[in-house]
């Protein structure tokens, strides 16, 4: 399943690279968990790396989709502070409304594949059992066009889905600050 995720998205890059700029997209997130038993836990500053293309759809929308490696997690404030750092592969779509030349609205759906989970003390112990696999949710957000090839963004990411293996039901948030590279460009 991860491996078709995969190859699905890497497809889509390569028959559209003649027409639609594909690029590299580097930035941060501040994450952390919302829902029960999260009064003892705090946001954790991560990254996220990866990369994404643009296919235009009329003079003012865009979809982008992506694919990152994004790093969530929390701090967790019993016994001890601990990071909890939960390491997915991320594919975000996102719809890019251009209120002006430069500036667009975002939004779109992002499934997420945990490939790893560790508590951050000690000999970082895996805690991947801990977690489920999957993760899906949506993001809101808006972009801004600094260049020809270079954009930032700002997005809020609202978790869905359950991410928790335990007693308790817990989603992830992440608010994530971007820069995009354009790699190549349409023509």
């Amino acid at each position: 399943m991860r491996l078709l995720f995969i190859l699905v998205f890497l497809s889509s890059l390569s028959l559209g690279a003649q027409d639609h700029p594909i690029g590299i997209k580097i930035g941060g997130n501040v994450a952390n968990l919302a829902g029960d038993g999260t009064e003892n836990i705090s946001s954790l500053l991560n990254f996220q790396a990866g990369l994404f293309t643009e296919i235009t759809l009329s003079e003012n929308f865009k979809i982008q989709p992506e694919l990152l490696f994004s790093v969530y997690g929390f701090k967790q404030d019993f016994e001890g502070v601990s990071k909890i750092r939960l390491n997915y592969v991320v594919l975000p779509i996102m719809v890019k409304w251009f209120v002006s030349e430069a500036f667009s609205l975002d939004a779109g759906p992002q499934v997420g594949l945990l490939v790893t989970a560790k508590n951050g003390t000690g000999s970082l112990a895996d805690v991947k059992s801990d977690f489920y696999d999957r993760d899906f949710g949506v993001n809101i957000g808006a972009s801004y066009v600094i260049s020809e090839k270079v954009s930032a963004s700002l997005r809020y990411y609202f978790g869905l889905t359950d991410v928790t293996a335990i007693n308790t039901k817990n989603q992830n948030r992440a608010l994530q600050l971007a820069f995009q590279f354009k790699i190549n460009k349409k023509k």
